[in-house]
C-alpha cells in the first residue's frame, strides 16, 4: 500500500492511468491461467494433506496455461491496435502471473499446504518481503528517463525472490519436491470448469470498468479512478485470511455431516462488522484522507473511493458464501453469481461512464455488487443456508456507529481517526454485537484461546 501510494505520487495521474489500463488487461487475461484450479486443490488437499500429486498437477496445469496465454497474446496483439510499447509492457506484466502474490494465481497455489496446515505466516511474510523490495526499488523512479517502463520492470522483478523462497519453504516445512506431473490433470480441469467461468467473470467485474473508462474518457480519468480502487484492493486480504482459516474446518464438518450454523453466522457477522467499520470511517473523512495519501492532484478520487468502500460489504459476504458452496461441491452456483455480477457491471458501466466518468464506474460496481448479493442470498436459501446474525442488533449497532462517526468527523482528520477507533470499540461493546461464545471462537481460531478466556473473564467482572 505504501509502495503504490509513492508510485502514484511519482507517476502522476496520466502515467498511473496508463499503467492501470495495461494491468487491467493483464488481470483479465490472467484468469485463463487461473482456471479456478486453486479452490479445488485446496478442498482436496484439506481432505488428504499428503496428496502432493494433485498439488503438483495444479501447479503444472497453470504453467502450461501460462505458456498458451503468452503465445496467444503475442500472436493476436499486433492485430488489435496494441502498439509495440504496449506489447512490451504487457509481456513484462504477464510474468507477474507466475511470480507475484498480488495476482493470486501461481503463488496462491503454492500457499495451499501452508493454508491447510494453518501456517500462512510463511507466504504472508514472503509477500511482505516482495513489497519491501518493491518499496526500495521505486525510490529510484524520479531519476529514470522512462518512469513507466522502470516501474513495470520493478513491479515484476520484486516478486522473484519471494517466488524462489516459496519453493524453499515448501521443501523445508513439508518435504515437498517439485515434480512435473499432470496426474488427475483432466479431472482437475473438469472439476474446475465451473470455477473457470467464475474467475473469468469475477475478474471482468473487477477490471472491465477500467478498460471501459479508458475507452470513453482516457488515461487521466483511469488514473483518478484506479487510485481509489487501489485503496480498496488490500481489503481482499481480510475475507481471504478469514476464509483460509475457516475453510478446512468447514470442509471437515460438512464431510462428517456436522452442523455448521454457528461458524457460518459468526464469520458473516465478523465480515459485516469489518467492512462496515472501514467504509464508515473512510466515508466521513474521504476528502482529507485521499489528499493525505495521494496529494491534491487526486482529490477527485474521494467520492468514487467512498462508493467502492461500500461495495466491500456485499463483496465480503459473497467471498465467504461462495467458499461454502465450494466446500459443499456446489461451485456451479459460483459461476452463475459471477455472471450476474459481471453482466450487471458491464451494463451499468456503459450506461453511467459516458456521463459520470469515474463516479459512474464506481456506482456501476456498487449496483452490481448489490444485485449479485441478492442473487447469492436466494441461491443459499435454496439449500437451507439462512444466516441468523441478529438483524435488529446489527441494525442498531450500524445506526448508532454511523451517527457517532458522523459527529466525530467534525474533528480534524488525525483526532478523528483516533476517536473513531475508541467509538467503534465502545459502541460494539455497549450493544453486545458479539456474544462471549463468538468472541472466544475468534481467539480459538487465532490459537489464542487462553488469552481470550482471561480477557472475557475480566470484562465480565467489569460488568
Amino acid at each position: 500500500m505504501i509502495a503504490i501510494v509513492i508510485v502514484v505520487r511519482f507517476l502522476g495521474v496520466d502515467n498511473y492511468g496508463r499503467f492501470s489500463s495495461l494491468l487491467a488487461v493483464v488481470g483479465i487475461l490472467s484468469r485463463i491461467v487461473d482456471f479456478g484450479i486453486e479452490p479445488i486443490v485446496f478442498r482436496e488437499f484439506s481432505k488428504d494433506r499428503d496428496n502432493y500429486h494433485i498439488f503438483s498437477a495444479g501447479l503444472n496445469l497453470r504453467f502450461v496455461l501460462y505458456i498458451i496465454l503468452v503465445i496467444g497474446f503475442n500472436l493476436v496483439a499486433p492485430f488489435i491496435a496494441f502498439t509495440t510499447r504496449e506489447i512490451l509492457l504487457t509481456n513484462i506484466l504477464f510474468t507477474t502471473i507466475i511470480f507475484s502474490a498480488k495476482m493470486v494465481i501461481v503463488r496462491e497455489s503454492m500457499a495451499t499446504p501452508f493454508k491447510v496446515s494453518m501456517k500462512m505466516h510463511y507466504p504472508m511474510l514472503l509477500a511482505i518481503f516482495d513489497n519491501i523490495v518493491l518499496l526500495f526499488l521505486i525510490l529510484f523512479i524520479p531519476i529514470m528517463k522512462d518512469p513507466v517502463l522502470y516501474f513495470v520492470i520493478v513491479y515484476t522483478a520484486s516478486n522473484i525472490p519471494g517466488f524462489i523462497l516459496s519453493f524453499y519453504y515448501l521443501r523445508k516445512k513439508f518435504g515437498y519436491k517439485y515434480e512435473f506431473t499432470l496426474e488427475k490433470g483432466m479431472w482437475l480441469l473438469k472439476e474446475s470448469l465451473p470455477l473457470f467461468g467464475f474467475v473469468v467473470l469475477t475478474n471482468i467485474f473487477l477490471q472491465i470498468d477500467v478498460v471501459i473508462l479508458d475507452s470513453f474518457k482516457g488515461h487521466y480519468d483511469v488514473g483518478i479512478y484506479s487510485a481509489g480502487a487501489r485503496l480498496t484492493m488490500p481489503l481482499s486480504i481480510i475475507p481471504g485470511a478469514i476464509v483460509t482459516t475457516v475453510f478446512p474446518i468447514l470442509v471437515k464438518r460438512l464431510k462428517e455431516k456436522e452442523n455448521t450454523e454457528f461458524i457460518n453466522n459468526m464469520v458473516i457477522k465478523l465480515l459485516y462488522f469489518i467492512s462496515f467499520v472501514i467504509a464508515s470511517v473512510f466515508t466521513f473523512e474521504s476528502g482529507s484522507l485521499v489528499t493525505i495519501i495521494f496529494g491534491n492532484q487526486f482529490s477527485a478520487t474521494a467520492y468514487s473511493a467512498s462508493i467502492l468502500y461500500w461495495c466491500q460489504i456485499f463483496i465480503f459476504f459473497a467471498f465467504y458464501s461462495l467458499s461454502v458452496l465450494i466446500a459443499d461441491n456446489k461451485q456451479h452456483y459460483n459461476f452463475l453469481y459471477a455472471g450476474v455480477q459481471a453482466g450487471v457491471n458491464v451494463l451499468f458501466c456503459f450506461i453511467l461512464i459516458p456521463q459520470y466518468s469515474f463516479v459512474g464506474a464506481s456506482i456501476a460496481k456498487l449496483i452490481a455488487s448489490f444485485v449479485s448479493f441478492i442473487f447469492i442470498l436466494f441461491a443459499l436459501n435454496k439449500f437451507g443456508f439462512r444466516p441468523s446474525i441478529g438483524r435488529y442488533r446489527i441494525l442498531l449497532w450500524s445506526v448508532i456507529l454511523a451517527a457517532v462517526l458522523w459527529v466525530t468527523s467534525l474533528l480534524p482528520v488525525i483526532p478523528y481517526l483516533f476517536v473513531s477507533a475508541i467509538a467503534v470499540a465502545t459502541v460494539t461493546f455497549a450493544t453486545k454485537l458479539f456474544s462471549n461464545e463468538e468472541m472466544l471462537t475468534f481467539f480459538r481460531l487465532a490459537n489464542r484461546e487462553e488469552l481470550g478466556r482471561k480477557l472475557l473473564t475480566k470484562l465480565s467482572l467489569m460488568n
